[in-house]
């Protein structure tokens, strides 16, 4: 016989079973519940964006639009060809679209052309590499001129009659220089050391001196942009030419020029500029190289092109 005990035992194993399967029906239960509503949750939230998520949308779209603005082609060939029709003498030109990686016009380009100061441009970037990197002191004395190296980097650009350039030139070495040109600048064909150069190799400098990706330290930067910018009024106008066809652009130019006081006429009269248009956010290199031709004519070429920039 079965005593009543035993009969209780395993009616209570029986109900515990039956517990037990119920809890692990209902957890079993509430585990799916729970994941249909997360992966709808989850479905849910890729299908509407967040509000942060559209105004970032928007932002990028408008960046986008400005961008597309920003590099709108403009051809200035025909100006190119107009101005190059309308004077004589020998002449070369380049302009180069800095926002398009592009020529947005040219003539004669590897016409080559004794350098005047425009040879400064190859010392002066070198020189500031080398203040940059601490192997010249910029507040040591450059050889005999009264100034020191960081004054004779500015000078060098913003003063065509200072002797700055030549004595900084000494500095590194005319054979050295020309190696630096090829092998650092990457510029294969300029003959720097015997003043030849053409519009193509002068362009080469000027992209150098506007991304100045080896110059860093803000103050040379700052020398840099102002030298170009802002030259005295002296015996001439070194903005005679190019820059002061110009009345809305920022023209940082650097001019190279030699006078026949004689004969009375320009032998060499070259810029080389880059143009910064800040009301349309645009950037150009603009190198004009010419043998007997007059500044005035180099004025009009500057209208031309700032007439045709701002259309």
């Amino acid at each position: 016989m079965v005593s009543k005990s035993t009969n209780k035992r395993k009616t209570i194993k029986k109900q515990q079973r039956i517990l037990y399967f119920a809890t692990l029906i209902i957890l079993i239960v509430i585990i799916i519940i729970s994941g249909v509503y997360i992966l709808n949750y989850l479905k849910s939230k890729e299908i509407t964006p967040s509000p942060i998520t559209t105004e970032q949308t928007n932002e990028t779209s408008k960046k986008t639009e400005k961008k597309e603005e920003i590099i709108k082609s403009i051809n200035f060939q025909p100006i190119i060809d107009e101005w190059t029709n309308s004077v004589g003498g020998n002449k070369s030109i380049v302009i180069y679209d800095l926002d398009r990686n592009e020529i947005a016009g040219s003539y004669n380009t590897k016409e080559e052309y004794r350098t005047a100061s425009l040879y400064k441009l190859f010392v002066v970037y070198e020189g500031y590499r080398r203040v940059q990197r601490n192997e010249w002191d910029k507040n040591a004395t450059a050889g005999a001129t009264g100034h020191t190296v960081l004054e004779c980097l500015d000078l060098a650009i913003r003063e065509s009659y200072s002797p700055c350039a030549e004595t900084l030139w000494y500095m590194i070495g005319q054979a050295e220089l020309d190696s630096i040109i090829v092998s650092d600048f990457g510029i294969k064909n300029s003959d720097i050391s015997h003043l030849i150069s053409n519009t193509e190799n002068i362009l080469e400098i000027m992209k150098i001196f506007y991304e100045h990706t080896e110059i860093t330290d803000q103050d040379l930067i700052n020398q840099m942009k102002d030298s170009f910018l802002n030259q005295p009024i002296t015996t001439y106008n070194w903005r005679q030419g190019l820059p002061s066809g110009f009345t809305k652009a920022n023209i940082y130019n650097k001019v190279g020029w030699e006078y026949n006081p004689n004969k009375k006429y320009w032998e060499i009269y070259h810029d080389a500029a880059i143009v910064e248009a800040p009301e349309i956010n645009r950037h150009f290199i603009v190198i004009v190289m010419t043998n007997y031709i007059d500044f005035t004519r180099i004025k009009q070429l500057g209208e031309m092109i700032e007439k045709q920039l701002y259309q």
